[in-house]
């Protein structure tokens, strides 16, 4: 590896055995002490407070600093913006609402719809984005993660192709107009495959009625019953709803009653 990059043997030890800086050590001590506060106070403050609660134990920092060690471990306070808020328009690409709420599909790979929720775990918030197959309404993409970007997004869509290898043009693929969707690097992979892409209208969550659905429901059913616990937990009880449930079990009115295996399963016989 040293030969690879070009790297001295001594200097790649003198590296890795390398102490934290100082700097990096007083990091570790305000985040951890930080998001102790938070926790005793249920996760209600914001990154203002928690630097004044900082202040007042004696704590030499500032508010950014506070707001960076924060946002890097994905905590957000209980009283922040909701999603759907709105903020002003950051110059990216807005397309059209093609899929006009036609819901329903007549053969898998024909609409796909894509959401991101937010819930609530020890440490802040984790991130979960879903992509839905309209045919069977069977979840055939998601991802979680602490921060909500391009990431998640890419994340998802790439197990939904991986899953289903569609052709990506006869494909139409919905969602809001979320930064995450509208990102270079999202739009760059969709057009690379000839996806079209279609995009609710500003703050009409009618128009991907079918994703705020199945969130609503498997909160209701599901998530708000399993307590306050770490995102590896909440990732592992979003997988089993998800993987062991909701496409395998749980049965669907738009379906005549069968779950999205089933009714794929027997559009093949």
């Amino acid at each position: 590896m040293c030969d690879v990059l070009d790297v001295s043997r001594s200097g790649f030890y003198k590296w890795r055995n390398r102490k934290p800086s100082a700097r990096a050590r007083e990091n570790e001590t305000l985040q951890a002490r930080a998001l102790a506060i938070a926790q005793h106070e249920q996760g209600i403050p914001g990154y203002r407070k928690l630097w004044q609660a900082l202040q007042h134990e004696g704590f030499c920092c500032s508010q950014n600093r506070v707001q960076r060690l924060l946002q890097a471990i994905g905590y957000r306070a209980g009283s922040a913006l909701k999603p759907g808020h709105r903020k002003a328009d950051n110059g990216l690409l807005v397309l059209p609402n093609l899929l006009n709420r036609a819901f329903n599909a007549e053969k898998k790979n024909q609409r796909w719809v894509s959401d991101i929720t937010q819930i609530k775990c020890a440490e802040g918030w984790i991130y979960l984005a879903v992509v839905l197959d309209l045919y069977s309404r069977k979840v055939i993409g998601w991802a979680t993660s602490p921060m909500n970007n391009a990431e998640l997004v890419s994340s998802a869509l790439k197990q939904a192709w991986q899953r289903r290898k569609p052709t990506g043009g006869d494909l139409l693929f919905h969602s809001d107009q979320g930064c995450q969707f509208r990102s270079e690097s999202v739009m760059k992979w969709l057009h690379q495959r000839g996806i079209t892409i279609s995009m609710s209208r500003r703050g009409n969550c009618w128009d991907n009625a079918c994703m705020e659905s199945f969130f609503a429901q498997m909160k209701k059913e599901w998530i708000k019953h399993q307590g306050l616990m770490n995102r590896a937990a909440m990732h592992e009880q979003v997988r089993w709803y998800i993987e062991r449930y909701y496409n395998r079990i749980r049965r669907h009115g738009a379906l005549n009653g069968l779950s999205p295996m089933q009714f794929e399963l027997q559009a093949t016989h």
